[in-house]
């Protein structure tokens, strides 16, 4: 079989295990992508190649970028992953709907639904993790053991700010860097929105306290599946949320400091005002504090 075939056999393969993994028939998935019903059939017997407008038709279907795609069935091909493992390591990254919580809040407070978020979380993954197989495939480390991971929170806050004013069906747009609000608001029912990230147990911070609406994101570092495990010499090299939480601040609702020879001033959002902030994003499976009964710990609500 020469490589082209491979390629193309690792492509249909991989898009085949997807289309199962998301219980979709092959009616269903042909309806959904736009193409004659028997054209799936075809080509996951292998007996039809996809055309680029089909191929591109298809990932969206089925929620993925078609490079995104591509560059795995290169990987197929080069036997560098398997079509079992890239279809696991997609059902792990889809962020799951069982995950969000008090969404009427966050739509009261925010003007955003549910899917919003869900699609932010889920560009920002992706993102992620086309840098991470640009950099393997140059024998780099992945992002997250090359930068300090303040910057990569940063970097973190940056892909989800930009994804949640892609997906807020015309509610936001980002501002400019380094500019308050994050988020600016462009529709009815929006507000003026700071996104702040923090990695683990640690709490939202910025340099200044300002009273206004903020969207908080903690996430952890853990396997490409989404294994995760306790203690910072057991972080792996994936980011992965686990809590986002929004609310009203008021100046008064951050400890402040300027120690000499740290990072300057620093505005922390008090322990007590972010546990009581509305959770509305919350992976389980990923909670970095020791568990309450029910999976619950200190900021749950």
């Amino acid at each position: 079989m020469s490589r082209d075939q491979e390629f193309l056999t690792g492509f249909i393969d991989l898009v085949k295990e997807l289309r199962m993994q998301a219980g979709l028939t092959i009616e269903q998935l042909a309806d959904m992508a736009g193409v004659h019903r028997t054209t799936i059939g075809l080509l996951e017997r292998h007996e039809r190649t996809p055309t680029l407008a089909v191929a591109h038709q298809i990932a969206a279907a089925l929620g993925h970028p078609l490079h995104e795609l591509v560059q795995e069935a290169g990987a197929i091909a080069a036997g560098k992953a398997s079509v079992s493992e890239l279809a696991a390591i997609h059902n792990a990254r889809t962020p799951k709907a069982d995950y969000l919580r008090n969404i009427e809040a966050y739509r009261r407070i925010t003007g955003m639904g549910g899917e919003n978020l869900l699609g932010a979380i889920n560009s920002c993954y992706q993102t992620l993790d086309l840098i991470d197989e640009q950099l393997i495939e140059k024998g780099s480390p992945p992002i997250a053991h090359l930068v300090e991971l303040a910057n990569l929170s940063s970097m973190v806050g940056n892909m989800i700010g930009g994804g949640l004013a892609d997906h807020s069906n015309g509610l936001y747009k980002r501002n400019r860097p380094h500019t308050y609000p994050d988020l600016l608001p462009i529709g009815k029912g929006a507000v003026a929105l700071e996104l702040k990230v923090a990695l683990e147990t640690n709490k939202p911070k910025g340099h200044l306290p300002k009273a206004g609406t903020y969207i908080t994101f903690r996430y952890v570092l853990g396997t490409k599946t989404g294994e995760y495990t306790k203690g910072k010499d057991q972080r792996g090299d994936t980011v992965w949320i686990w809590e986002v939480k929004v609310g009203k601040l008021r100046e008064s609702d951050f400890s402040c400091s300027n120690t000499e020879g740290d990072s300057g001033k620093t505005a922390v959002i008090k322990t007590s005002v972010h546990n009581e902030m509305s959770l509305v994003y919350y992976a389980p499976s990923l909670l970095p504090y020791r568990r309450g009964d029910n999976d619950t710990y200190p900021g749950f609500n």
